[in-house]
């Protein structure tokens, strides 16, 4: 029997992103996705236009309903989240579907590039902070590791690669303190790469991937679908971070290759989700 992971997303008709994403690449590797949406786009929010449905009132259904299944979830993966109820939500569902054995990855997903996102505010970052204690897992990049470490994003990023890593190492370690089992830190850039660093009390590692000077949408939420799907999956958190970067790399290679491409359209994953399927059988 397939295992099933709750997955608390926004969905977009349009940007290849969030629950789209999740679904996509859960499926393939052999779990069914349970979709929990946040909030319903025609488009992502990168587009020039776009129309949002705010579900937050719909969303304890899901929990009243599915508790008196008797449902119980091999995962739990949350990301977008369009207001501070929904957190409160978040927080309640971990509390009401978590056993010993379900894993928890939250996707802090609260800004990008040094600024918070606008439908965020400081009272949503607080209690994102309260959020991240609750999991197994936290997949921040660096201006969502600096919010919710109460730090200066721009001071931080124009430190020497050295004494960036070892800040991001210092905020990564005091997020673990506080509750979290490990912190994944996405998309550092250095020249030519890209980093992922992954920190945990008893491991640290780097992946490192080519950097193609673009920016798409959604290949955060590509990211952490994989590496949540390949830890579901029973692989060890070295490997699953691996095979995530390279998905992505791969991805983002092929999509810069087409003649024409919008980077709100999200990247050409699809023929890449064949390589989630592939690599070793972790209990080899």
């Amino acid at each position: 029997m397939a295992k099933k992971a709750a997955v608390i997303n926004d969905l977009s008709g349009f940007g290849k992103c969030s629950l789209s994403a999740a679904t996509a690449v859960l499926s393939v590797c052999g779990i069914q996705p349970c979709a929990v949406p946040t909030a319903i786009f025609t488009n992502q929010t990168g587009y020039p236009k776009y129309r949002c449905v705010d579900f937050t009132e719909h969303l304890g259904a899901y929990t009243e309903i599915w508790k008196n299944d008797n449902v119980r979830f091999d995962g739990i993966y949350s990301g977008y989240i369009a207001n501070e109820a929904q957190i409160d939500f978040i927080i309640d569902f971990i509390h009401t579907f978590k056993t010993k054995d379900t894993l928890v990855l939250v996707d802090p997903v609260m800004g990008d590039n040094g600024k918070i996102y606008k439908s965020y505010n400081s009272e949503m970052c607080r209690k994102m902070g309260s959020l991240v204690k609750k999991a197994d897992m936290i997949t921040p990049n660096l201006t969502e590791l600096c919010i919710l470490s109460n730090k200066d994003h721009d001071m931080i990023s124009r430190l020497p690669i050295r004494e960036r890593i070892k800040a991001i190492k210092e905020m990564a370690n005091r997020l673990i303190q506080q509750g979290c089992r490990a912190v994944v830190v996405t998309g550092i850039i250095n020249g030519k790469y890209v980093y992922n660093y992954l920190f945990s009390e008893n491991e640290e590692l780097v992946i490192r991937s080519r950097y193609y000077k673009a920016s798409f949408s959604g290949t955060g939420d590509l990211f952490a679908s994989a590496l949540f799907a390949k830890l579901l999956c029973g692989f060890g958190s070295g490997s699953a971070l691996k095979t995530a970067s390279e998905f992505i790399e791969n991805s983002v290679a092929d999509t810069i290759t087409c003649q024409s491409f919008d980077p709100n359209d999200g990247v050409e994953f699809e023929k890449n989700l064949i390589y989630l399927v592939k690599g070793d059988n972790p209990n080899e």
